[in-house]
C-alpha cells in the first residue's frame, strides 16, 4: 500500500513563499558579544521599555507593532543582555540551591549523586551519559579549581563580565545589569546592581530585580545568604531568605514556618524574583519555605505582600512589615491527601503592574505525568489572592513541561516548552521550543491580545516564518524566550544553521528542517537572538497575506548534528532548575 504524506520540500517552500511573502510578525536579530571561546550563548534578558500601557495611546499600546521608534527609542536599539558558557553548566549559576530542591545540599559530592538525582527526578534512561557529561566535563572542574572560569555575561555593545563566573538576571531601567558573579577567591556570589551598597554581613547574595518606587528609590530584590554548620551529607551548606534593598538598608524576610533555619540536614530557603508597587503596597514573587514535607523544608512558590507604604516621604525599609502567601495549587504538597508531594518544588518568576504572575512547578520524579517529570507553568490571575492556574490546552498539551520566564505589562509572557510528547520517563530528554502567551484578562488589550496574536499562544517559531526558505529568519529555530518588555521586543536563544562555517537557512521552513541536508559540515550553534517585532504585523491582515504562518513539520526523521554542547543543553537547565551555589 502506498501512503501519501504531505513533507514540505525546497521547491514547495519557494512556491509557498511566492504566496506570503513578508509574512512574520518578528524579525530575529543575533546579539553576538566579543566574548572569545564561548561553544554557546544565550540571550537572557532585554531592556524595559517605558510607554503608556493604556488605550488611550494605541500608537504606543502597539508597542513596536505600530512604529519602529516609541518616544523617540529605536524598537531595534533596546538592549540585550546574554552569556556564554564554556562546557555544559552543570549546576546552575544562579539559584539559591542546588537542583532547585537540595536543601541539604547533598547532590554535588560526586559523580554518583548527579547520577541518583537523575534516577530520582528526571527519570531518563540516559542518566549515566547525562551524568557524565556534567560532572566529568564541568563540575569536577570547578569543584577542584576556584578560578576556573565557564560563565561569562555581557550586555549588548555594552560591559563584559568574563574574569569570574557571571550571569545576568535582568536589565534595570537605565540597561544596567542585576545577577550573580562570583568572588574567584574563596567562591562567595556578589551581586553587582544599580546602588552599590546591597547586603552586608552575608555569605551570599543575588539579585534578581529592580524597581523605581513612585517616590523615586531604587529597590532591589533577590535573595541573602548565611553559610551553615556540615552535616552527614554536605560539608558546604547555606540557609536563604528573600530580601529587598535600596543601597542603604536590607529586610530580610522570614520564612512561612517558624522556627531555626536548619532541621535535621536541611536548611530553610526562601528567594524574591520580581517585584511590582500597586496602591503604595509592594508585591513580589518568588518562593519561601514553609512546614510540609515532614523536615524536608519545601520551598513552595509564594507572593510577598508588604505593608500599606506612604512613598511620599523616605521609606524606612525596617519599619515595612511582609506577609508572605504561598500559591495555592502549587505548593509541594498540592496532591490529594497531606502527605502526597505532587511536586518538587515551585516558584513564581515574574509580575506585573496588573497583579498578573507567572511560574512553575517541577513534577516530582516519582509521581510523573504523561511520561514527563519536569515543571509543569502555571499563572496567577490576582496575587493579592495567589491561586495557580495550570495550562493544559493548544501548546500546553497534558503532561507538558516548560517554564514561565517574564510577563510584561500587557500580560503576555513568555519562556520555554515541549515541542514533542514522546515519553521522557524511562526515555530521552523532549525537544523544546520558546513561546509567548498574550493572556486573557480583563486588563489585556485586544488591539494586542486578538489583532496581533489571535488570542492564543504560540511557538515563537511560528511568528518569525516568513515563508520564505532563503530568508534570513530561516536561519533560525528559537529554542527558549527569556524576557519580553511592553514594546513587544524578546530576548530568545536560537540554534542557527551553519554550512562550512558560513550561516545558511534551513532548507525548508518547517520545524524540524535539516541543516545543510544532513551534510557532515552542517552544525547548529546556539546563539543569542532579539526578536523585535514588524511594523503593521497582525494575526489577520485581512488580505491575502497574513502575518502568522505557521510551520509544517516534515515527515522523516531529522538527525541534528551541533557543536561541543548540543543544541539540547539549554533545555535541562531551564527546564529542571538545576541551580548551583557559588561556594
Amino acid at each position: 500500500m502506498t501512503c501519501t504524506k504531505f513533507k514540505l520540500t525546497t521547491v514547495a517552500a519557494l512556491v509557498f513563499a511566492a504566496t506570503n511573502a513578508n509574512a512574520a510578525l518578528y524579525n530575529v536579530v543575533e546579539v553576538t558579544p566579543s566574548i572569545t571561546g564561548a561553544s554557546e550563548i544565550f540571550g537572557v534578558a532585554i531592556e524595559p521599555a517605558a510607554f503608556p500601557t493604556v488605550a488611550q495611546d494605541l500608537t504606543a499600546t502597539l508597542g513596536c507593532f505600530g512604529g519602529d521608534s516609541i518616544d523617540g527609542k529605536a524598537c531595534s536599539s533596546y538592549v540585550l543582555a546574554g552569556e556564554t558558557r564554556n562546557t555544559l553548566e552543570a549546576v546552575s549559576y544562579r539559584e539559591e540551591v542546588p537542583f532547585a530542591m537540595d536543601a541539604p545540599f547533598q547532590y554535588i559530592q560526586e559523580f554518583e549523586d548527579f547520577e541518583n538525582y537523575c534516577y530520582r527526578e528526571l527519570r531518563y534512561s540516559t542518566c549515566q551519559s547525562w551524568a557524565e557529561n556534567r560532572w566529568n566535563d564541568t563540575w569536577s572542574k570547578e569543584k577542584n579549581d576556584l578560578t576556573y572560569v565557564n560563565a561569562k555575561a555581557f550586555v549588548e555593545d555594552g560591559d563584559i563580565f568574563e574574569s569570574h563566573n557571571t550571569v545576568i538576571n535582568s536589565l534595570d531601567d537605565d540597561a544596567q545589569p542585576l545577577g550573580v558573579k562570583s568572588d574567584g577567591n574563596i567562591r562567595n556570589n556578589a551581586m553587582f546592581t544599580t546602588e552599590p551598597s546591597g547586603p552586608a554581613g552575608t555569605s551570599e547574595t543575588r539579585a534578581w530585580r529592580a524597581i523605581k518606587a513612585s517616590n523615586g528609590t531604587v529597590y532591589n530584590v533577590g535573595s541573602v545568604s548565611t553559610e551553615g554548620p556540615n552535616t552527614d551529607t554536605s560539608d558546604t551548606t547555606f540557609s536563604s531568605k528573600a530580601a529587598i534593598w535600596d543601597g542603604t538598608k536590607t529586610t530580610e524576610i522570614d520564612w512561612i514556618r517558624s522556627g531555626s533555619a536548619q532541621q535535621g540536614d536541611y536548611f530553610a530557603q526562601g528567594s524574591m524574583r520580581s517585584i511590582v508597587e500597586s496602591n503604595s503596597i509592594f508585591y513580589g514573587v518568588g518562593y519561601n519555605t514553609a512546614d510540609g514535607n515532614g523536615d524536608l523544608q519545601d520551598m513552595n512558590a509564594s507572593v510577598f505582600v508588604s505593608s500599606q507604604i506612604d512613598f511620599t516621604t523616605n521609606v524606612d525599609l525596617s519599619a515595612v512589615t511582609w506577609d508572605t502567601k504561598p500559591i495555592s495549587g502549587a505548593e509541594v504538597k498540592s496532591g490529594s491527601s497531606n502527605d502526597d508531594a505532587r511536586y518538587s518544588n515551585s516558584v513564581a518568576t515574574d509580575i506585573n503592574d496588573n497583579l498578573f504572575a507567572v511560574g512553575y512547578s517541577k513534577r516530582n520524579g516519582y509521581v510523573p505525568e504523561n511520561g514527563s517529570a519536569g515543571n509543569k507553568i502555571f499563572v496567577v490571575t490576582d496575587a493579592t489572592n495567589p491561586t495557580a492556574t495550570y495550562l493544559t490546552d493548544g501548546i500546553f498539551f497534558g503532561g507538558s513541561s516548560g517554564e514561565a520566564k517574564a510577563v510584561n505589562n500587557f500580560n503576555e509572557f513568555v519562556g520555554q516548552i515541549d515541542a514533542e510528547t514522546t515519553r521522557e520517563v524511562d526515555g530521552s530528554e523532549r525537544r523544546h521550543r520558546g513561546f509567548i502567551y498574550p493572556y486573557n484578562l480583563p486588563s489585556s488589550i485586544d488591539a494586542r491580545r486578538v489583532d496581533i496574536f489571535g488570542g492564543k499562544a504560540w511557538w515563537l517559531d511560528d511568528l518569525t516564518n516568513d515563508g520564505d526558505a532563503s530568508s534570513h529568519n530561516n536561519q533560525f529555530r528559537i529554542i527558549d524566550a527569556t524576557d519580553i518588555n511592553d514594546a513587544g521586543v524578546i530576548s530568545a536563544t536560537a540554534i542557527k544553521c551553519t554550512v562550512d562555517g558560513k550561516d545558511k537557512p534551513y532548507d525548508t521552513t518547517s520545524h524540524n528542517s535539516y541543516c545543510g541536508g544532513a551534510s557532515s559540515n552542517a552544525v547548529e550553534k546556539v546563539v543569542a537572538v532579539k526578536l523585535i517585532p514588524i511594523k503593521g504585523a497582525r494575526y489577520d491582515t485581512g488580505s491575502d497575506v497574513d502575518s502568522i504562518v505557521t510551520r509544517s513539520a516534515d515527515t522523516e526523521k531529522v538527525d541534528r548534528q551541533g557543536g561541543s554542547l548540543g543544541w539540547l543543553t539549554l533545555t535541562v537547565l531551564g527546564l529542571l532548575g538545576f541551580r548551583r551555589k557559588f561556594k
